[in-house]
């Protein structure tokens, strides 16, 4: 009985997808495309969903219109965060591509073997750091990445002439450089993202959100060294590029703001230290009791700027993911103890 009310839940959507036009499928991957843009991930999948059972109905399971939706469909995962969903999803894509095409030789089949390395260093990304085996389980996924990545480099490179840039491949030499970053490999990470910085903004120019998001990941890299100072500089270069693309409700802006709340803390964390130990002997700071302490050497213009990045960062990320999503949990976890620190 069961299985006969899917069927029959089924149907209207079936037969709706039978009424509608290749048209109409090349007019939803389009919003779909709009909707990634503006940062709406979950409606962006309602669409490509949608999409996709026209184009099934119209095209079986084996056209390149197919494949090109499923991976949009697990490109809309991975910005939701659902690294083993979106997985599955560019496995199919995978799948589907290689039956047109073969293995290995392709640009299409690079670019889904590509996104399913994006979907193994979100895993990793998304791991639960305290786990006992995160160290070997984050090692084999980003291993994993890695060596989907070489396999796409191997299939971009052979399009262009040397020296040439290009798109394709700036795209996954900055993925190898967050793989290596993941690692603690800063040199090497940030050789990579040096790299595709170069070439995308010789391909695109400044103001592209893809440099933006390099910039990024260089702050990232520079935080990870604790030059701070640089971490901020690069972080506001790049806040000021995506917030101009996109505007200051989007998740990739979130993401910056959250980055540079995490450097601000640390810089805010030095400074603290350094505080504590100049004024420990000072009166009337020494009668203080251990709490009163804390807050005032965590007062100052970086914890205040911290303050300001989580807390727009939180918001973004509530918005647009939900309460359950890992890096609002990872937010509020920061802003709550941020509260108990300065507690008196």
């Amino acid at each position: 009985q069961q299985q006969q009310q899917q069927q029959q839940q089924a149907k209207p959507k079936r037969s709706a997808a039978a009424s509608a036009s290749l048209d109409d499928a090349v007019a939803l991957a389009e919003k779909g495309t709009m909707l990634m843009s503006k940062g709406f991930y979950g409606d962006a999948l309602v669409v490509y969903d949608k999409c996709l059972n026209i184009q099934l109905q119209h095209l079986g399971d084996r056209h390149p219109m197919v494949a090109h939706t499923v991976d949009l469909m697990g490109v809309a995962l991975l910005r939701l965060g659902n690294a083993e969903e979106a997985l599955e999803t560019f496995e199919k894509a995978v799948y589907i591509v290689e039956q047109i095409y073969g293995t290995g030789n392709h640009p299409d089949w690079a670019l889904t073997v590509f996104h399913a390395g994006q979907a193994y260093e979100l895993e990793a990304f998304n791991y639960d750091r305290e786990k006992k085996d995160a160290n070997q389980v984050m090692e084999q996924l980003t291993d994993k990445a890695y060596e989907l990545y070489e396999k796409a480099l191997e299939v971009f490179q052979s399009r262009v002439e040397a020296n040439e840039a290009d798109i394709d491949v700036a795209n996954v030499v900055h993925a190898m450089g967050n793989v290596h970053l993941m690692r603690g490999e800063h040199m090497e990470a940030m050789r990579k993202f040096k790299y595709a910085l170069e070439a995308k903004i010789k391909l695109l120019g400044e103001e592209d959100a893809s440099v933006g998001w390099t910039k990024c990941n260089i702050a990232n890299t520079f935080a990870g060294l604790y030059k701070l100072e640089d971490a901020i500089k690069w972080y506001k270069e790049a806040l000021d590029t995506v917030t101009a693309i996109y505007g200051a409700d989007h998740p990739e802006v979130g993401t910056v703001h959250w980055n540079l709340a995490l450097a601000y803390h640390a810089k805010g964390e030095v400074e603290a230290q350094k505080r504590s130990l100049t004024w420990r002997n000072r009166w009337p700071f020494k009668f203080f009791g251990q709490q009163t302490k804390k807050r005032l050497i965590h007062e100052g213009d970086d914890f205040e700027k911290m303050d300001q990045h989580l807390h727009h960062a939180f918001d973004v990320f509530v918005k647009r993911f939900g309460e359950d999503h890992v890096m609002t949990s990872r937010a509020t976890a920061a802003i709550m103890a941020m509260r108990e620190l300065v507690r008196d």
